[in-house]
Protein backbone atom coordinates (compact mmCIF):
# COMPACT_ATOMS: atom_id res chain seq x y z
CA UNK A 1 0.00 0.00 0.00
CA UNK A 2 1.89 3.33 -1.04
CA UNK A 3 1.17 6.61 0.74
CA UNK A 4 0.42 9.96 -0.91
CA UNK A 5 1.01 13.40 -0.37
CA UNK A 6 -1.85 16.06 -0.90
CA UNK A 7 -0.70 19.77 -1.34
CA UNK A 8 -2.85 21.87 -1.53
CA UNK A 9 -2.96 25.98 -2.90
CA UNK A 10 -2.60 27.10 0.98
CA UNK A 11 0.31 24.49 1.21
CA UNK A 12 2.29 25.33 -1.32
CA UNK A 13 2.37 28.91 -0.67
CA UNK A 14 3.98 28.79 2.02
CA UNK A 15 6.99 26.60 0.96
CA UNK A 16 7.68 27.55 -2.65
CA UNK A 17 8.46 31.19 -3.72
CA UNK A 18 9.22 33.01 -6.73
CA UNK A 19 12.99 32.46 -6.41
CA UNK A 20 12.65 28.22 -6.04
CA UNK A 21 10.27 28.32 -9.47
CA UNK A 22 13.71 30.18 -11.04
CA UNK A 23 16.14 27.62 -9.66
CA UNK A 24 13.60 24.65 -10.94
CA UNK A 25 12.85 25.85 -14.17
CA UNK A 26 16.40 26.70 -14.81
CA UNK A 27 17.76 23.01 -13.60
CA UNK A 28 14.73 21.57 -15.59
CA UNK A 29 15.88 23.24 -18.58
CA UNK A 30 19.78 22.48 -17.76
CA UNK A 31 18.75 18.36 -17.29
CA UNK A 32 16.70 18.50 -20.60
CA UNK A 33 19.67 19.94 -22.33
CA UNK A 34 22.07 16.97 -20.42
CA UNK A 35 19.78 14.06 -21.89
CA UNK A 36 18.04 13.51 -17.90
CA UNK A 37 15.08 14.81 -18.13
CA UNK A 38 11.83 14.44 -21.32
CA UNK A 39 9.25 16.34 -22.34
CA UNK A 40 6.52 13.71 -24.06
CA UNK A 41 4.26 14.93 -26.34
CA UNK A 42 1.26 16.42 -25.07
CA UNK A 43 -2.72 15.15 -24.97
CA UNK A 44 -5.40 17.47 -25.48
CA UNK A 45 -8.87 17.13 -26.12
CA UNK A 46 -11.54 19.80 -26.61
CA UNK A 47 -15.19 18.88 -24.85
CA UNK A 48 -16.77 21.97 -26.44
CA UNK A 49 -14.56 23.90 -28.95
CA UNK A 50 -13.72 27.44 -27.61
CA UNK A 51 -15.76 26.40 -24.20
CA UNK A 52 -14.18 23.79 -22.28
CA UNK A 53 -10.95 21.47 -22.92
CA UNK A 54 -8.45 19.79 -20.94
CA UNK A 55 -4.77 18.89 -21.50
CA UNK A 56 -2.23 17.36 -20.19
CA UNK A 57 1.47 17.23 -20.47
CA UNK A 58 4.25 15.10 -18.89
CA UNK A 59 7.79 13.95 -18.94
CA UNK A 60 10.41 12.77 -16.91
CA UNK A 61 13.11 13.98 -14.48
CA UNK A 62 15.30 11.00 -13.72
CA UNK A 63 17.91 13.06 -12.01
CA UNK A 64 15.06 13.42 -9.27
CA UNK A 65 13.92 9.72 -9.50
CA UNK A 66 10.40 10.68 -10.91
CA UNK A 67 8.03 11.26 -13.70
CA UNK A 68 4.49 12.60 -13.55
CA UNK A 69 1.62 14.60 -15.58
CA UNK A 70 0.04 18.17 -15.27
CA UNK A 71 -3.97 17.91 -16.25
CA UNK A 72 -5.27 21.00 -16.91
CA UNK A 73 -8.97 21.49 -17.47
CA UNK A 74 -10.48 24.90 -18.89
CA UNK A 75 -14.51 25.33 -18.49
CA UNK A 76 -14.99 28.94 -19.75
CA UNK A 77 -18.77 28.64 -17.83
CA UNK A 78 -17.45 27.79 -14.54
CA UNK A 79 -17.97 31.13 -13.01
CA UNK A 80 -21.14 31.17 -13.95
CA UNK A 81 -21.22 27.66 -11.03
CA UNK A 82 -19.21 30.25 -8.80
CA UNK A 83 -16.13 28.04 -10.11
CA UNK A 84 -13.09 28.66 -11.40
CA UNK A 85 -12.45 28.51 -14.98
CA UNK A 86 -9.15 26.46 -14.71
CA UNK A 87 -8.23 23.72 -12.51
CA UNK A 88 -5.27 22.37 -12.49
CA UNK A 89 -3.52 18.92 -10.99
CA UNK A 90 0.18 17.65 -11.38
CA UNK A 91 0.61 13.96 -10.06
CA UNK A 92 4.47 13.08 -9.27
CA UNK A 93 5.39 9.51 -9.36
CA UNK A 94 9.23 7.24 -8.42
CA UNK A 95 10.54 6.05 -11.51
CA UNK A 96 12.26 3.30 -9.69
CA UNK A 97 8.61 1.99 -8.73
CA UNK A 98 5.97 3.65 -10.13
CA UNK A 99 4.41 4.64 -7.11
CA UNK A 100 2.45 7.67 -6.83
CA UNK A 101 4.25 10.13 -4.17
CA UNK A 102 2.45 13.04 -4.18
CA UNK A 103 -0.68 15.23 -5.67
CA UNK A 104 -0.86 18.69 -6.21
CA UNK A 105 -2.72 21.69 -6.68
CA UNK A 106 -1.21 22.70 -10.28
CA UNK A 107 -2.60 25.82 -10.10
CA UNK A 108 -0.28 27.50 -7.06
CA UNK A 109 2.95 26.10 -9.02
CA UNK A 110 1.51 26.90 -12.50
CA UNK A 111 1.77 30.98 -12.47
CA UNK A 112 5.34 31.08 -10.84
CA UNK A 113 6.82 28.29 -12.85
CA UNK A 114 5.57 29.98 -16.11
CA UNK A 115 6.72 33.59 -14.83
CA UNK A 116 10.06 31.94 -13.87
CA UNK A 117 9.89 30.47 -17.74
CA UNK A 118 9.56 34.03 -19.09
CA UNK A 119 12.08 35.87 -17.11
CA UNK A 120 15.11 32.98 -17.84
CA UNK A 121 14.60 34.37 -21.35
CA UNK A 122 14.94 37.57 -20.39
CA UNK A 123 18.07 36.76 -18.37
CA UNK A 124 19.31 34.59 -20.75
CA UNK A 125 19.03 36.43 -24.07
CA UNK A 126 18.54 39.77 -23.37
CA UNK A 127 21.50 42.76 -23.45
CA UNK A 128 23.24 42.53 -19.82
CA UNK A 129 22.73 46.48 -19.89
CA UNK A 130 18.84 45.90 -20.31
CA UNK A 131 17.22 48.14 -17.93
CA UNK A 132 13.48 48.61 -19.15
CA UNK A 133 11.08 45.60 -18.79
CA UNK A 134 7.72 46.01 -20.69
CA UNK A 135 5.01 43.49 -20.68
CA UNK A 136 2.35 42.74 -23.32
CA UNK A 137 -0.70 41.62 -21.64
CA UNK A 138 -2.42 42.63 -17.82
CA UNK A 139 -4.24 39.67 -16.97
CA UNK A 140 -3.70 36.84 -14.60
CA UNK A 141 -0.29 36.09 -15.49
CA UNK A 142 1.32 39.17 -15.39
CA UNK A 143 2.31 40.05 -12.02
CA UNK A 144 4.32 36.28 -12.30
CA UNK A 145 6.10 37.51 -15.10
CA UNK A 146 6.94 40.99 -13.83
CA UNK A 147 8.17 39.69 -10.79
CA UNK A 148 10.27 36.42 -12.13
CA UNK A 149 11.74 39.60 -14.17
CA UNK A 150 12.65 41.53 -11.37
CA UNK A 151 14.24 38.58 -8.87
CA UNK A 152 16.62 37.22 -12.28
CA UNK A 153 17.15 40.84 -13.45
CA UNK A 154 18.05 42.92 -10.85
CA UNK A 155 19.44 46.08 -13.56
CA UNK A 156 15.78 46.45 -14.30
CA UNK A 157 14.52 49.65 -13.27
CA UNK A 158 11.11 50.77 -15.42
CA UNK A 159 8.65 47.96 -15.72
CA UNK A 160 5.52 48.97 -18.93
CA UNK A 161 2.45 47.47 -18.95
CA UNK A 162 0.39 47.41 -21.91
CA UNK A 163 -3.02 45.29 -22.91
CA UNK A 164 -3.78 44.70 -26.76
CA UNK A 165 -7.45 44.30 -26.00
CA UNK A 166 -8.03 47.93 -24.02
CA UNK A 167 -9.02 51.46 -25.98
CA UNK A 168 -6.02 52.58 -23.91
CA UNK A 169 -3.45 52.17 -21.16
CA UNK A 170 -5.04 50.18 -18.25
CA UNK A 171 -3.64 53.06 -15.78
CA UNK A 172 -6.52 51.72 -12.72
CA UNK A 173 -4.23 48.39 -13.06
CA UNK A 174 -0.68 49.28 -12.17
CA UNK A 175 -1.48 49.78 -8.68
CA UNK A 176 -2.66 46.17 -7.83
CA UNK A 177 -0.27 44.62 -9.98
CA UNK A 178 2.44 46.78 -8.13
CA UNK A 179 1.06 44.75 -4.90
CA UNK A 180 0.67 41.77 -6.42
CA UNK A 181 4.67 41.35 -7.49
CA UNK A 182 5.56 43.24 -4.47
CA UNK A 183 4.06 40.25 -2.42
CA UNK A 184 5.59 37.99 -4.86
CA UNK A 185 9.06 38.90 -4.49
CA UNK A 186 7.96 39.73 -0.35
CA UNK A 187 7.77 36.10 0.15
CA UNK A 188 11.36 35.54 -1.33
CA UNK A 189 12.54 38.19 0.83
CA UNK A 190 13.43 40.36 -2.32
CA UNK A 191 12.63 44.18 -2.37
CA UNK A 192 12.88 46.14 -5.80
CA UNK A 193 11.80 49.81 -6.41
CA UNK A 194 11.10 50.18 -10.15
CA UNK A 195 9.34 52.58 -11.57
CA UNK A 196 5.88 51.03 -13.24
CA UNK A 197 3.01 52.97 -15.40
CA UNK A 198 0.99 51.69 -18.13
CA UNK A 199 1.11 52.40 -21.56
CA UNK A 200 0.18 51.48 -25.70
CA UNK A 201 1.41 48.38 -26.74
CA UNK A 202 3.15 50.27 -29.06
CA UNK A 203 4.61 52.30 -26.81
CA UNK A 204 5.79 49.78 -24.61
CA UNK A 205 7.47 47.85 -27.51
CA UNK A 206 8.97 50.68 -28.75
CA UNK A 207 11.10 51.77 -25.63
CA UNK A 208 11.56 48.02 -24.70
CA UNK A 209 15.10 46.24 -23.74
CA UNK A 210 12.99 43.29 -23.14
CA UNK A 211 9.43 42.29 -23.81
CA UNK A 212 7.38 39.41 -22.26
CA UNK A 213 4.18 38.69 -24.00
CA UNK A 214 1.31 36.70 -22.16
CA UNK A 215 -1.68 36.87 -23.95
CA UNK A 216 -4.33 34.47 -25.62
CA UNK A 217 -3.27 35.99 -28.81
CA UNK A 218 -4.68 33.83 -31.61
CA UNK A 219 -3.38 36.99 -33.96
CA UNK A 220 -0.52 38.89 -33.31
CA UNK A 221 -0.50 41.72 -30.84
CA UNK A 222 2.21 44.01 -31.75
CA UNK A 223 3.75 44.58 -35.53
CA UNK A 224 7.89 44.21 -36.32
CA UNK A 225 8.20 47.92 -36.80
CA UNK A 226 7.79 48.90 -33.16
CA UNK A 227 10.80 46.67 -32.25
CA UNK A 228 14.00 47.80 -31.88
CA UNK A 229 17.42 45.60 -32.75
CA UNK A 230 18.63 44.31 -29.76
CA UNK A 231 15.86 43.58 -28.30
CA UNK A 232 14.46 40.63 -26.84
CA UNK A 233 11.43 39.40 -26.43
CA UNK A 234 9.89 36.25 -24.35
CA UNK A 235 6.56 34.85 -25.87
CA UNK A 236 4.52 32.84 -23.49
CA UNK A 237 1.19 32.91 -24.34
CA UNK A 238 0.98 30.24 -27.33
CA UNK A 239 0.34 27.37 -25.79
CA UNK A 240 -2.39 25.86 -28.29
CA UNK A 241 -2.32 25.06 -32.17
CA UNK A 242 -3.63 28.32 -33.65
CA UNK A 243 -2.22 30.65 -30.59
CA UNK A 244 0.21 33.63 -32.14
CA UNK A 245 1.13 36.76 -30.37
CA UNK A 246 4.29 37.59 -32.76
CA UNK A 247 3.95 38.57 -36.25
CA UNK A 248 5.33 36.23 -39.04
CA UNK A 249 7.98 38.53 -40.74
CA UNK A 250 9.32 39.51 -37.14
CA UNK A 251 9.96 36.05 -36.22
CA UNK A 252 11.67 35.58 -39.51
CA UNK A 253 14.10 38.12 -38.94
CA UNK A 254 15.06 37.27 -35.17
CA UNK A 255 17.24 34.97 -33.69
CA UNK A 256 14.59 32.25 -32.21
CA UNK A 257 14.80 29.79 -29.20
CA UNK A 258 12.13 27.41 -27.18
CA UNK A 259 11.56 25.29 -24.40
CA UNK A 260 11.37 22.23 -26.30
CA UNK A 261 11.95 22.42 -30.78
CA UNK A 262 8.91 19.91 -31.03
CA UNK A 263 6.21 21.52 -29.18
CA UNK A 264 7.39 25.35 -30.19
CA UNK A 265 6.39 24.18 -33.80
CA UNK A 266 3.72 22.09 -33.27
CA UNK A 267 1.31 23.85 -30.90
CA UNK A 268 3.60 27.41 -29.95
CA UNK A 269 5.05 30.50 -31.10
CA UNK A 270 6.67 29.04 -33.77
CA UNK A 271 3.59 26.83 -35.27
CA UNK A 272 1.96 30.00 -37.19
CA UNK A 273 5.25 30.96 -39.01
CA UNK A 274 6.21 26.86 -39.78
CA UNK A 275 2.95 26.80 -41.36
CA UNK A 276 2.69 29.61 -43.71
CA UNK A 277 6.51 29.47 -44.52
CA UNK A 278 7.69 32.18 -42.78
CA UNK A 279 10.20 29.99 -40.84
CA UNK A 280 11.58 26.37 -40.90
CA UNK A 281 11.85 24.32 -37.94
CA UNK A 282 15.55 24.24 -38.24
CA UNK A 283 15.19 27.82 -37.72
CA UNK A 284 15.56 27.69 -33.94
CA UNK A 285 18.71 28.26 -33.36
CA UNK A 286 18.71 26.22 -29.72
CA UNK A 287 16.55 25.33 -27.04
CA UNK A 288 16.76 28.08 -23.42
CA UNK A 289 18.30 24.87 -21.50
CA UNK A 290 21.15 24.29 -24.15
CA UNK A 291 22.40 27.82 -23.78
CA UNK A 292 22.05 27.36 -20.25
CA UNK A 293 24.14 24.38 -19.92
CA UNK A 294 26.87 26.06 -22.14
CA UNK A 295 26.04 23.45 -25.45
CA UNK A 296 24.78 26.15 -27.51
CA UNK A 297 25.04 30.63 -28.26
CA UNK A 298 22.81 32.72 -27.04
CA UNK A 299 22.63 36.22 -28.11
CA UNK A 300 25.23 36.66 -31.01
CA UNK A 301 25.41 40.73 -31.14
CA UNK A 302 23.93 43.54 -29.24
CA UNK A 303 21.76 44.45 -32.36
CA UNK A 304 20.00 40.66 -32.35
CA UNK A 305 16.73 40.46 -32.11
CA UNK A 306 16.37 37.40 -29.66
CA UNK A 307 13.10 35.46 -29.20
CA UNK A 308 12.40 32.74 -26.98
CA UNK A 309 8.58 30.67 -27.54
CA UNK A 310 8.04 28.64 -24.03
CA UNK A 311 4.99 26.66 -24.72
CA UNK A 312 4.75 25.41 -21.24
CA UNK A 313 6.42 21.74 -21.04
CA UNK A 314 5.78 18.90 -18.11
CA UNK A 315 9.53 19.21 -16.57
CA UNK A 316 8.96 22.51 -15.47
CA UNK A 317 5.76 21.36 -13.62
CA UNK A 318 7.65 18.20 -11.82
CA UNK A 319 10.88 20.28 -11.26
CA UNK A 320 8.76 22.51 -9.26
CA UNK A 321 6.53 20.41 -7.99
CA UNK A 322 9.31 18.11 -6.27
CA UNK A 323 10.72 20.86 -4.55
CA UNK A 324 7.22 21.93 -2.74
CA UNK A 325 6.89 18.40 -1.86
CA UNK A 326 10.21 18.14 -0.66
CA UNK A 327 9.74 21.37 1.47
CA UNK A 328 6.35 20.07 3.12
CA UNK A 329 7.53 16.82 3.64
CA UNK A 330 10.66 18.21 5.77
CA UNK A 331 7.71 20.84 7.44
CA UNK A 332 5.22 18.15 8.20
CA UNK A 333 2.67 19.94 6.07
CA UNK A 334 -0.01 18.56 3.47
CA UNK A 335 -2.83 15.46 4.31
CA UNK A 336 -0.99 11.93 3.78
CA UNK A 337 -3.98 9.28 2.61
CA UNK A 338 -3.29 5.58 1.23
CA UNK A 339 -3.71 5.42 -2.71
Amino acid sequence: MAKMLVLSAQDISQVFTISDALTAVEEAYVQKAQGSAAAWPMVYAAFEPGEADMDIRSGDLAAAGLFGLKLTAWFSRNPERSLPEIYGTTLLASDRTGEPLALLNASAITGLRTGAAGALGVRTLARPDSTTLSLVGMGHQCPYQVAAALAAMPQLKTVLLSDPRADGPRTHRVEEIEAQVAALLGKAGIERDVVMEATSVKDAVRQADAVICVTPATTPVLKAEWVRPGTHISAVGADMEGKQELPCDLVAQARLFADDRAQSVASGEFEVPVKQGAIKPGAIVAELGEVLAGAAPGRSSDKDITVFDTSGIAIQDLAASKVAYDRAVEANMGTWVEF
